[in-house]
């Protein structure tokens, strides 16, 4: 099939007038959405956890409610972060063991050194850690979010004194701050820095 030129001269314009709105697309949003408004911040906060931490839904109708007097915005985006950290920090996640690594992949003393020797971790624990960090898809099991292999925590899920190994159905990837929560007995004492926290307050100011 041949197209006739008006075709040709029609996608031309098209393409044309999309180009400025792509190059011009951040001005757009704030215009759009006024820098530092509170409902440009609950978009983005919105987009950012979706985005970032997908296995965790976090609810945002209770806290928008409680907090709809605050006159000053920036306050009210402060309370609903501190919200969203505490469903993040409460999030149920009690997984009692994980996939293994196909048997054709391990080495001669994998199994051996499964077994705890006292207070060191195996002598293959970087192959270990690298392994898990591929079979966890690069993130976060516990709450999604992606990790470079430099900035990933190994966590057993049942503990050296309670029993567990270092076999990989024991062994998950977890982020800093998922790592403070799970090895945390009570949050009360879990420290106040978290990069969660430390994303939502970078989309208020």
């Amino acid at each position: 099939m041949i197209l006739d030129w008006s075709f040709a001269i029609g996608a031309s314009l098209l393409i044309a007038l999309l180009i400025p709105l792509y190059i011009y697309k951040d001005k757009i949003y704030t215009f759009v959405y006024p820098k530092n408004n509170f409902q440009d911040f609950i978009h983005r906060a919105r987009l950012h956890l979706e985005a970032n931490y997908p296995k965790i839904t976090f609810h945002f109708d209770k806290i928008l409610e409680q907090t709809k007097n605050e006159p000053n915005e920036k306050t009210r985006a402060i309370l609903v972060a501190e919200d969203l950290l505490r469903q993040f920090i409460e999030y149920d996640y009690n997984p009692t063991s994980q996939a293994p690594i196909d048997s054709n992949l391990l080495w001669s003393t994998y199994r051996e050194n499964c077994i705890p020797n006292k207070d060191k971790l195996p002598t293959d624990w970087s192959k270990r850690k690298n392994y898990i960090f591929q079979r966890d898809g690069n993130a976060c099991k516990r709450c999604g979010v992606k990790l470079k292999l430099d900035d990933s925590r190994v966590s057993l899920l049942k503990s050296i004194e309670d029993g567990g190994q270092y076999n990989f159905e024991n062994m998950q990837t977890l982020c800093n701050d998922c790592y403070k929560i799970i090895h945390t007995t009570d949050t009360k004492d879990l420290p106040k820095t978290f990069n969660f926290l430390d994303e939502l307050i970078e989309k208020i100011n």
